[in-house]
């Protein structure tokens, strides 16, 4: 059976009121009153009613996290900064993942409001449709987008410098004479694509050459996509000195084709990965990639969120992580 209010009440002495003020460590009843009820309370095995709770104070304290592919650790490690923030802040979170479908996403968004949490934490697909932008738009909570962006919503964006990342791995490649350069792309879907896609044409630029789309091939960004397309690569011909992935578990796959088919990584074919999974020190050879702050991306995304739930009036402001290259095994 529950134990309710008027169950400590009675056992404690105290009225139901002041009991009720004590469980919310209300500042104006005594701390040894306060002691007392918590402690017998503890003992009766009491839980709060959070509904009732959230009533009172118009906060539900928990917070919507929609993970956009729920198959790369990049996310999970995201995630566990926005929990460790969140549960610093005494906060909740109801975690779900869109597996990359604005479907999905949509419907994401619509459940978590009705479980009237306090803000949205999403990773968005980049569309740019105007009833996507509604979604968001029209929202009546606050929401923070970690690592991605959305058009005309990029001051709800806490982002990681992809652009300027992506061109200093293939300003690197060129200048290790490199000129046929195998770059696997991530999902178009992707906003992190379209910034990633733009450092590499900014790489060619600046060192005056021009970009060969043959070398260019677009991937889901699963191990098996870096596996396949590059003996996709191989079996045509192609003749790449090096591979630049969009992530580190495009290059995995790399490694793997690369390996089979008895080419030396880094002597025939340099390999460059991104994000700096936990697991890609461990790889042999360990991989060269671009650092990204995942867990401190997930937990500022939290401390903003939750500033911007404390104050509604507060200004949205574009967040931009610096990123570095991390050379290991796979490059020269």
């Amino acid at each position: 059976m529950s134990i309710l209010l008027k169950d400590i009440a009675q056992v404690t002495g105290f009225s139901i009121n002041t009991v009720s003020r004590a469980m919310r460590s209300d500042p104006k009843i005594s701390e040894e009153t306060t002691r007392i009820i918590k402690e017998k309370a503890h003992e009766l095995g009491y839980i709060p009613n959070s509904v009732a709770a959230s009533m009172r104070s118009n906060h539900s304290k928990m917070v919507g996290i929609i993970s956009a592919d729920s198959a790369n650790p990049f996310f999970s490690e995201v995630v566990r900064g926005i929990e460790e923030a969140a549960t610093k802040a005494d906060y909740h979170i109801l975690l779900a993942s869109t597996e990359e479908s604005v479907k999905k996403e949509a419907e994401l968004v619509k459940m978590f409001l009705c479980r009237k949490v306090d803000g949205i934490i999403a990773m968005p697909v980049f569309d740019n449709s105007s009833a996507h932008l509604d979604l968001y738009r029209n929202l009546k909570v606050p929401f923070i987008f970690p690592g991605r962006r959305l058009e005309g919503l990029v001051s709800h964006s806490i982002l990681h410098s992809d652009r300027d990342g992506q061109r200093k791995v293939l300003e690197h490649l060129l200048a290790n004479g490199h000129r046929k350069i195998l770059y696997i792309a991530g999902p178009k879907k992707v906003s992190n694509t379209i910034d990633r896609l733009a450092g590499v044409g900014e790489a060619y630029a600046n060192n005056a050459l021009e970009v060969d789309p043959d070398y260019i091939v677009e991937a889901s960004g699963h191990i098996e996509d870096g596996y396949y397309l590059t003996n996709q690569a191989l079996n045509r011909g192609l003749g790449f000195t090096a591979v630049a992935c969009f992530n580190d578990m495009l290059a995995m796959g790399v490694l793997k084709s690369l390996y089979e088919n008895n080419l030396s990584v880094p002597h025939d074919i340099e390999v460059f990965g991104y994000d700096n999974l936990y697991m890609s020190q461990f790889m042999q050879p360990s991989l060269s990639t671009v650092d990204v702050p995942k867990y401190r991306l997930g937990y500022v995304a939290m401390e903003t969120l939750l500033s911007h739930i404390q104050d509604p009036n507060l200004e949205y402001c574009t967040k931009d992580f610096p990123t570095r290259l991390v050379f290991r095994e796979t490059s020269r």
